[in-house]
């Protein structure tokens, strides 16, 4: 079993000099929305769970149905811009 960790991190790398300053700024907004409505979001399992680089090659499956509760905020908050 894995500890818990104290911070739940995200890395969010980005390659140089390859998007505009428009579409940074556009992620960012859509990065800063995600956060605002984070408690829309749920948890997820592991269905299969390799013993290496599990994050990478594991399969997982939502706990609920939060994803698609997700999906209708977002579409009812960015509709005139789908």
């Amino acid at each position: 079993v894995e500890p818990l960790a104290d911070m739940e991190l995200l890395r969010l790398a980005m390659p140089r000099r390859v998007f505009t300053l428009s579409q940074v700024k556009y992620a960012i907004d859509r990065i800063h929305w995600l956060y605002e409505n984070r408690e829309l979001v749920g948890g997820l399992k592991f269905v299969e769970e390799p013993r290496i680089l599990r994050f990478f090659f594991g399969r997982l499956a939502p706990l609920s149905d939060w994803q698609e509760k997700l999906v209708a905020k977002y579409k009812a908050d960015f509709a005139d811009s789908l």
